[in-house]
């Protein structure tokens, strides 16, 4: 049963219109999907060619990316750098794809200037010199020893090490032959130096007077005490008393 508006009676006339509206909808549904597959068979058959702007808008987007990776690979490469340089300015990088604790290590291991120094001994005294030295001072380090109850060979020994044998920078410029005791100070002469350094001890350590039974008691008590920083300053003078038979005076 198809739906149809009345019938229209024209004025005038005897003629009769009559509109089916379902066969109407029909058709124009199926015009419609005509349209709909031409242009979808037009737009396959058709290449697209987008716009200039749009073009430029993704190439500028990919150098964009490009860019930003470029960056990252750059920023790891300086981390990585930065890692392999050690405390002590060494500028071994870490070879690519080399585990990190290999630069740990070696970043361990000593420098040439961190080198240990070499070990103290007596023989670097030039022997005549230091003969000479110990000719000149020996009657001053027995009047010492009788005065302030040092012993000769003990003050001679302190003397020869504090002054290098009195070819030290204090005991060439100052006369100050003993600058553990007496430190920047400057004496007329050398003989002064020898007993200011007498009276310091005396002053300062007065135990050490009745420490003379002999030289390697007074160097134990004196090492008991706070002279010298030097942790191997009573052994460098039991030494020295040794090289130079200085117990023999």
């Amino acid at each position: 049963m198809s739906r149809s508006t009345p019938p229209a009676h024209g004025s005038g006339s005897d003629k009769v219109l009559n509109v089916n509206w379902g066969l109407l909808g029909r058709r124009l549904r199926h015009r419609g999907k005509q349209y709909v597959s031409s242009a979808r068979y037009r737009a396959s058959q058709t290449e697209y060619i987008p716009p200039a702007w749009m073009t430029h808008l993704r190439l500028t987007w990919f150098r964009l990316g490009l860019i930003a990776l470029a960056a990252f690979v750059f920023t790891q490469k300086q981390i990585d750098f930065t890692v392999t340089v050690g405390a002590a300015g060494e500028t071994a990088a870490q070879v690519a794809g080399a585990p990190a604790e290999q630069t740990s290590a070696l970043s361990m291991l000593p420098s040439p200037s961190r080198a240990a120094a070499p070990r103290w001994s007596p023989d670097r005294y030039e022997e005549a010199a230091t003969r000479a030295y110990i000719d000149r001072f020996e009657r001053v380090a027995r009047t010492e020893a009788g005065k302030f109850g040092i012993p000769v060979p003990v003050k001679l020994a302190m003397a020869i090490l504090e002054s290098d044998a009195g070819e030290g920078v204090a005991a060439q410029q100052d006369n100050n032959h003993f600058p553990t005791a007496t430190p920047r100070h400057r004496f007329d002469n050398a003989w002064s130096s020898w007993r200011a350094h007498s009276q310091a001890i005396q002053e300062r350590y007065p135990r050490l007077a009745y420490e003379s039974v002999n030289h390697q008691q007074w160097i134990a008590a004196l090492a008991k005490t706070d002279y010298s920083d030097d942790p191997a300053y009573a052994e460098k003078l039991l030494k020295i008393i040794e090289r130079f038979g200085l117990d023999r005076l």
